[in-house]
């Protein structure tokens, strides 16, 4: 039995390294002793019968528009697995897509599958630098580049709050569902933040039946070059 990752449309949403989180989870996997299967679905392709985790990444308007009729095929499959708990990270334009609306510049809203409770507006300014938040697993970071304004719906919980960016104030970031999460994070966010990796990969190893081994002594090294990644960024902002 391994942990079945479904990486969807990396050709199209694949911008700002957001790959990286998916490489990520594969080394983590193996250092903790986890088999892990990526999946890449491309349009047109098959979905495999189950998932124990889905990861979309960012992509322009162009790509998001590649894939929105794939997506509305395969929207039932993805919402089973959404229900039954399967973790879903989905980074920026992803997100907008996976979101229960997505509205145009000019206007014109698109329904999406609803599985993140937000809706996105797309804007002409973008917010691009540098972000520091607090986190349910403690300070993250990253970098922003989107043009959305993003509503949360249902009472739904945001994913962090940024405590420092560049050129803007405080703000809550992203959304989280379950195991669902939505954010704006690049970095690419998983390498950057190994205990949110660790935390999809928990997650998604009880639902396929499986524990993880004793970590091999690679995690420790990894995760000290992270904390250096993310102080690097704090003194950058000055936090």
């Amino acid at each position: 039995m391994s942990i079945v990752l479904v990486h969807l449309y990396p050709r199209e949403l694949g911008i700002n390294g957001d790959v990286g989180n998916v490489m990520a989870l594969r080394k983590r996997a193996e250092w903790r002793g986890l088999p892990l299967e990526v999946h890449d679905h491309e349009v047109g392709g098959e979905l495999p019968a189950s998932a124990h985790l889905v990861h979309i990444g960012s992509g322009p308007v162009s790509g998001q528009d590649a894939v929105r009729d794939d997506l509305a095929s395969i929207t039932p499959a993805l919402r089973g697995w959404a229900d039954a708990g399967v973790p879903f990270l989905a980074i920026a334009g992803g997100w907008q897509l996976l979101g229960a609306e997505l509205v145009g510049l000019d206007g014109t809203a698109v329904s999406g599958p609803g599985i993140l409770p937000s809706r996105a507006t797309l804007t002409t300014g973008r917010r691009v630098g540098e972000v520091v938040a607090d986190s349910r697993l403690g300070e993250i970071a990253g970098f922003e580049n989107h043009g959305a304004s993003i509503e949360l719906l249902d009472d739904a919980q945001s994913f962090a709050r940024v405590t420092h960016r560049e050129g803007h104030g405080p703000v809550d970031e992203g959304v989280i569902a379950g195991h669902r999460v939505g954010t704006n994070l690049h970095g690419p966010l998983l390498p950057m933040n190994p205990a949110w990796a660790d935390w999809f990969l928990d997650a998604a190893a009880q639902l396929a039946g499986l524990s993880p081994a004793a970590p091999a002594p690679a995690l420790a090294l990894v995760d000290e070059r992270a904390a250096q990644s993310r102080a690097a960024v704090r003194g950058r902002l000055g936090a």
